[in-house]
């Protein structure tokens, strides 16, 4: 997937923060998740938006007063971003947002590779493809909208689709944590890219081609074409990362 960069800048994973950086939100409504699983949500979405920046510290008791909830909440909420290593724990520091690395990158893509290979060569049933389908439709949908962050939203959600081809709920929830840290690498082409949100129609090729065998049951054809898509992501996003790791260090 993804907004398709020209070439990689000095740009990458320090990224500037959006007019409404630092406004947490209103208070949480605690109806639905438990705490700790909407401020693990809320979080998310502010890492993936870009407004809690790469290093940043997260502090508990600023964001247990902005969400008007238990510092013990906060707590809770960051160890689950921590288990899907969107936080990691610093000496001194605490909790700071993850940094992206290429060795991180490197092994998502090796687990998305394994997982997603075995997942498109199982038999799927009736209903599997035409969530598929739709899935893939969403992603036509989401490009056309230009906004990264739906974009993204909708790749990996298609990637998910393949995934539930395997059965296993198991497999599905572990998935789904790998997209989560696997949205926050994709972003990094929007960052960079001249036109933010843009989809070259290469990528969504991509993803039509891997319906296709999918769908015609040509298991071949899609490890092809996933092998494929997922190579070239990777490489791109690699890229970039290697560029602004070089320019950080002639700074």
């Amino acid at each position: 997937m993804s907004a398709a960069p020209s070439a990689p800048g000095p740009a990458g994973p320090a990224r500037r923060k959006p007019e409404n950086a630092g406004r947490v939100g209103v208070p949480l409504a605690l109806d639905r998740t438990s705490a700790a699983e909407q401020v693990a949500d809320r979080l998310t979405r502010l890492i993936l938006e870009g407004t809690l920046v790469a290093g940043e510290r997260l502090r508990e008791s600023a964001l247990a007063q902005s969400l008007g909830i238990s510092r013990n909440s906060v707590r809770e909420g960051i160890r689950l971003l921590e288990r899907g290593r969107l936080v990691r724990y610093e000496m001194h520091r605490g909790a700071v947002v993850a940094t992206p690395s290429i060795d991180e990158l490197d092994d998502l893509y090796r687990t998305r590779m394994h997982l997603e290979t075995l997942a498109v060569g199982a038999e799927p049933t009736p209903e599997q493809v035409a969530a598929l389908e739709r899935a893939f439709e969403a992603l036509v949908a989401a490009a056309h909208t230009g906004q990264a962050r739906e974009i993204v939203a909708a790749d990996m959600a298609f990637h998910s689709s393949l995934v539930a081809r395997l059965g296993s709920e198991r497999l599905s929830a572990f998935f789904e944590t790998v997209a989560t840290e696997m949205g926050y690498y994709l972003l990094i082409l929007s960052h960079v890219d001249d036109e933010p949100g843009r989809v070259d129609e290469a990528v969504l090729a991509h993803h039509r081609r891997l319906l296709e065998a999918v769908v015609s049951g040509d298991a071949e054809a899609a490890r092809a074409a996933l092998a494929a898509h997922l190579r070239e992501n990777h490489q791109r996003i690699r890229q970039i990362l290697a560029a602004s790791d070089d320019s950080a260090g002639s700074r």
